[in-house]
């Protein structure tokens, strides 16, 4: 019970800061800021939306292989889609190339979150995903509000927006 507490509350606040970074990504697309900082934040970027793909895929191997939560088949889709992304982050951090692919895998991880999320929350008749496994049942729920499919639907928005600000950012130095 400890370690769940634990890891609810460390991949809670990952998941806060995530959002975080994701508004001031959003912000800084929307404004297209081209100040020494964001020059200085778009090398980086590759790098972090690494990092959050590394640290998602680790959180659903925690969830299940160490505090032995049983995902559901939506869970299995979002890591169909995690895993590989982050195999590709570690590649475009390394060379900057197929950026727009890995937004795109990222584009398809959210909408996939969007209708766990809108499962688990009611919406639809979907009953048993996997065996015994609800797609409806909420493991997790973070300060009312964060769930497993919240936390990947953040993951995946905060690597698309990264990797949108990088290659926006890259054109307009062109």
């Amino acid at each position: 019970m400890k370690t769940l507490i634990f890891f609810n509350t460390l991949f809670g606040f990952f998941t806060i800061f995530a959002m975080l970074c994701s508004l001031s990504l959003g912000y800084l697309i929307i404004t297209r800021h081209e100040g020494r900082v964001s020059q200085q934040i778009r090398d980086y970027v590759p790098h972090f939306a690494c990092s959050v793909a590394i640290i998602s895929t680790l959180g659903s191997l925690i969830y299940s292989e160490v505090i032995g939560l049983s995902p559901c088949d939506y869970c299995w889709y979002q890591r169909y889609i995690m895993y590989p992304l982050g195999v590709l982050l570690i590649f475009v951090t390394i060379t900057k190339s197929y950026v727009r692919l890995a937004a795109l895998v990222a584009g398809l991880g959210s909408l996939i979150s969007i209708r766990h999320i809108y499962l688990q929350n009611g919406g639809g008749s979907v009953g048993v995903c996997a065996s015994d496994v609800p797609c409806t049942l909420k493991y997790v729920e973070i300060f009312n509000f964060i769930s497993i499919p919240t936390m990947a639907l953040t993951a995946f928005i905060t690597i698309f927006l990264s990797l949108m600000y990088y290659e926006l950012s890259i054109e307009a130095k062109d």
